[in-house]
C-alpha cells in the first residue's frame, strides 16, 4: 500500500513537458466541443488556444473566427443565441458540431502538432509539483515553460481589463494600451498607445463607451495576432529553468 502511494506521488510530482502539453491541448479542444456562452467567451478561449499552441495558430485566425457571425454562432452552446446572431440561417446542432470539428481539424490540430515539435526539440522535461496531467486546470505553466506562461498571463490580464469595470478615463486607456504593447513584446506598432488614446479613434470610442462587440473585433484583428507572434518568439528563444527556480516571478496567475 505504501509503495502504491509513493508511485502515485511520483507520477503527480514528475510530469514531463510533452504529456503536460498534450493534456492541456485536449482540454482546449474539449472546451470548444462544449461550446461558449458568448462571442466574448470565444475570443478569450481563442487566446488560450493560441497560448497552448505556443503561438502556432495562424495570425489571421482570430479575425476569421470572431468576425464571421456564422462561425461564432456555431461555437455558441445555446440554439437561441445562434438564432439571435444569424436568424433563419443559424447553424443547426449538427452543423455546429461539424464546424467545431473543422476548427479542431484545420486549425488546432496542425498548430498543436507544431507546438509539440517545438517543445520536443528543446524539452528538458521539468518538474511541476502540482497534480500533473491528471488536473490540467491546476497546471501553473504552459508545457512547463514558466517564462512563456508569464507572457501569456500578462496578455490574458490585458485582454480582460477593458471589460467589466472597463477603461473609465484617458489615463486608464494609456495604462491599458501600454500593458497590451508590453505583452506584445515589440510586435505592435510603436504608436499603438497614441492610436488607442486619440479621442477621434475607434479604439477610444469603443473603450469609453464599453462597446464589447467592437472591442472583441478590434482585439481579434490587431492585438491577438501580435500577441501570437510574441508567443512564437518566446517559445523558441526562451532558455527555461525548472519551475522552482523562477516561481517568485512566474506564478502570477492562471488562465481561465
Amino acid at each position: 500500500m505504501q509503495r502504491e502511494d509513493d508511485d502515485r506521488k511520483a507520477e503527480s510530482a514528475h510530469v514531463p513537458a510533452l504529456p503536460t502539453l498534450r493534456a492541456q491541448q485536449r482540454d482546449i479542444r474539449s472546451r470548444l466541443r462544449t461550446g461558449f456562452g458568448s462571442r466574448h467567451e470565444l475570443l478569450v478561449w481563442s487566446h488560450v488556444a493560441a497560448a497552448i499552441s505556443v503561438g502556432r495558430v495562424p495570425d489571421d485566425w482570430f479575425s476569421h473566427l470572431i468576425n464571421d457571425q456564422w462561425t461564432v454562432a456555431a461555437c455558441l452552446d445555446e440554439p437561441s443565441a445562434r438564432r439571435h446572431l444569424c436568424g433563419e440561417t443559424a447553424p443547426s446542432p449538427s452543423e455546429a458540431r461539424t464546424e467545431r470539428t473543422r476548427i479542431i481539424q484545420d486549425v488546432l490540430s496542425p498548430a498543436f502538432q507544431k507546438a509539440v515539435d517545438v517543445i520536443r526539440a528543446q524539452s528538458n522535461d521539468f518538474t511541476d509539483d502540482q497534480d500533473g496531467v491528471r488536473h490540467t486546470d491546476r497546471q501553473r505553466f504552459i508545457a512547463m515553460r514558466p517564462r512563456l506562461h508569464q507572457r501569456v498571463v500578462d496578455q490574458h490580464r490585458a485582454l480582460r481589463a477593458p471589460f467589466g469595470e472597463g477603461v473609465r478615463s484617458q489615463a486608464d486607456a494609456v495604462e491599458w494600451a501600454d500593458e497590451v504593447a508590453y505583452a506584445a513584446s515589440g510586435h505592435l506598432p510603436r504608436d499603438f498607445t497614441s492610436q488607442v488614446c486619440n479621442p477621434m479613434s475607434q479604439w477610444w470610442t469603443a473603450l469609453a463607451n464599453e462597446q464589447t462587440a467592437v472591442l472583441d473585433s478590434m482585439l481579434a484583428e490587431d492585438v491577438l495576432p501580435a500577441w501570437n507572434s510574441a508567443l512564437r518568439t518566446a517559445s523558441t528563444n526562451a532558455e527555461e529553468l525548472p519551475s522552482g527556480g523562477v516561481e517568485s516571478s512566474s506564478s502570477a496567475g492562471n488562465l481561465s
